[in-house]
């Protein structure tokens, strides 16, 4: 006879005993509802360790009302190091072969946990599997406009990479712990992208991150014009300070796709054949045409927001992607000159 579903549950959870690690900072808002979608899975052989990164806020009092139904144990840093450290410290503190990392924010389905023991264990012949990724729902709260925005371009994301994929996203990530010690953890330098500079150190090894689309977690973050513009500027200036080996330079280079690298490249163009078209107006033409290219860049994501949220809701939001690119593109091109400034700084006067 085949195995009852709870059966096969339980087999996977004595092969596969996981430690859940929720970085949490100021994160009493949402943690209610995380943690209750949490304590909807099975949970045998698994614990829970939440890190109250110095908050400010009632994070750990939130934390502790679960203790008892998730077997939930609260560790408390006395100084904020953020994203990366609090996951480490998490990291060290548990006691299981494989690690969840999951955001404070994030809800997951019932079956989440049973679906990523399953996924390890499908793919245990593979000694190049480093871990389980799972996806962002297409359903976010009823935060407007940009939360609705962010929301999709990070599904969209997960839809269009591969399912054995040589980067991760940290929302909803499982790993083998050795691996991650391998790697030496997340890189605390960083504040933003971490989880892209430990995917570039793992992917350049040859390591892949299944994801399983069966996942689809529900975040609960809201976006303000300002979140969008200080996290885009931060994460640019984040990856710009840290120096990658050849390998990872060119490994790094992958996760770039050619519509993402347009996307970067022409809203600047634009806007200085915009600003040259008040003295040679034939710069207008040229500003037409990059801007086409623009949108024909990413036709294919315009068409997925209109099947989801409309015409309107898709128009929008490539001239938002638009000026958010052209932002970022500003973000690269103020660190190339501070590296510059500072290289000058540092070469001596003869």
């Amino acid at each position: 006879m085949e195995p009852s579903r709870r059966d096969r549950s339980g087999s996977l959870a004595e092969s596969y005993p996981f430690s859940v690690i929720i970085p949490a900072h100021n994160a009493a808002r949402f943690l209610p509802e995380t943690l209750e979608a949490l304590a909807g899975n099975d949970l045998r052989n698994t614990e829970v360790i939440l890190v109250d990164d110095a908050s400010s806020d009632s994070t750990g009092e939130v934390a502790l009302r679960f203790e008892a139904s998730l077997s939930l144990r609260v560790v408390t840093s006395t100084s904020q190091s953020g994203p990366a450290g609090a996951r480490n410290l998490g990291a060290r503190e548990a006691s299981c072969p494989y690690l969840l990392f999951l955001d404070a924010d994030v809800l997951l389905p019932c079956q989440a946990l049973f679906w990523i023991r399953e996924t390890f264990d499908l793919y245990s012949h593979r000694e190049d599997v480093a871990g389980v990724l799972g996806a962002y729902s297409e359903e976010a709260p009823d935060g407007g406009f940009l939360t609705n925005f962010k929301n999709l371009s990070t599904t969209y994301l997960y839809k269009i990479t591969e399912t054995q994929s040589p980067f991760l996203h940290t929302a909803v990530f499982a790993v083998k712990r050795e691996i991650l010690e391998l790697a030496g953890g997340f890189d605390i330098r960083l504040d933003r992208a971490e989880d892209f500079m430990l995917g570039v150190k793992l992917g350049s090894r040859g390591y892949r991150f299944i994801i399983d689309r069966r996942i689809e977690a529900c975040h609960l973050k809201e976006y303000s014009l300002r979140d969008i513009l200080i996290e885009d500027w931060q994460r640019v200036q984040n990856l710009r300070r840290i120096r990658l080996s050849g390998e990872e330079r060119r490994f790094s280079l992958k996760a770039h796709r050619w519509s993402r690298l347009i996307s970067l490249a022409s809203p600047g163009l634009v806007m200085v054949c915009m600003c040259l078209s008040l003295v040679k107006p034939e710069s207008l033409w040229l500003a037409l045409v990059l801007f086409t290219v623009f949108l024909v860049a990413n036709l294919r994501f315009g068409l997925y927001l209109v099947a989801r949220k409309g015409f309107w809701f898709g128009l929008r939001s490539l001239l938002f992607l638009f000026l958010e690119m052209f932002w970022a593109g500003l973000a690269v091109l103020a660190s190339l000159v501070t590296r510059r400034s500072k290289r000058a700084i540092k070469t001596p006067k003869h």
